[in-house]
């Protein structure tokens, strides 16, 4: 059988593995969008398009702060 890889190399892109691992590893904490692009170490680019699909199942809540769009893990989903 071959080497299929893990779960999450299944489910997520390697850029949604880098922001999602941040985001459930400090599920207390919201991170603004500039943020998670220098920390997942990742393009601007990247980031913002691959945050929709997290967003739009529900794993990730946005709200706006000023004119900052803020991303932090659904409480319900911490524990994934």
């Amino acid at each position: 059988m071959p080497n299929m890889g893990t779960y999450a190399d299944a489910l997520f892109t390697k850029t949604q593995q880098r922001f999602l691992a941040l985001l459930f590893s400090q599920s207390g904490r919201s991170f603004y969008a500039n943020e998670l692009i220098g920390l997942s170490q990742e393009g601007s680019g990247a980031v913002q398009r691959e945050l929709a699909r997290p967003e739009a199942s529900g794993l990730v809540a946005v709200h706006g702060v000023g004119n900052q769009k803020h991303y932090q893990c659904q409480p319900r989903c911490a524990d994934l």
